[in-house]
């Protein structure tokens, strides 16, 4: 019975994980910003240590967009690097202008980054993290990875149907001189 429940913790685990990124793969399609989520809020892959050890390389965060609020010193915020280029920092806000500009710095960094982040390149506030989530899902798209679970599902699959046609196998009925015998598997 332990085991059963098991199997179908883990099948219903693999199939929310498997929705869950389906519904990523395609809310950042379909997303002007080509970013993961739905409305205000984010999902995103955090892929250095530079905040350690508030969030670590390979977790995921959540972010949402500052609405009538504004940015305060001690938030942590995703913004775009710069104008051209299409990478986001994750930095907790260390300093605010009445303009609104910021003053950002990593929390394992020893110094703040340089110059002042731009409030139109804000993207949000992280408000959660999903430790290790994103190098799970990282670790799923590898091709070896994809290949070792494709395989183990073929064969727990054919390992289930050897089982099954094997508690079905037919029971044989004989007579030896004048008796009854029964032979075959329970």
């Amino acid at each position: 019975m332990g085991i059963r429940l098991v199997k179908q913790g883990v099948i219903i685990l693999l199939a929310i994980f498997i929705l869950l990124n389906l519904f990523l793969y395609a809310s950042s399609r379909f997303n002007s910003d080509g970013m993961p989520g739905a409305g205000d809020w984010r999902v995103l892959s955090v892929l250095t240590g530079s905040m350690a050890p508030a969030i670590h390389t390979g977790d995921m965060v959540i972010v949402t967009r500052y609405r009538s609020d504004v940015p305060q010193p001690g938030d942590v915020v995703t913004y775009w690097k710069d104008d051209q280029s299409r990478s986001l920092i994750t930095h907790r806000v260390v300093q605010r202008l009445d303009n609104g500009y910021l003053q950002t710095k990593g929390d394992a960094n020893l110094e703040s980054d340089g110059g002042w982040t731009d409030p139109n390149r804000l993207v949000g506030k992280v408000v959660f993290t999903i430790p290790y989530a994103a190098s799970i899902q990282k670790g799923l798209k590898e091709p070896i990875t994809m290949i070792m679970s494709v395989t183990s599902f073929f064969v727990y699959v054919f390992y289930l149907q050897y089982r099954q046609r094997r508690s079905q196998k037919p029971i044989q009925t004989e007579m030896i001189e004048g008796e009854l015998s029964c032979s075959g598997s329970k």
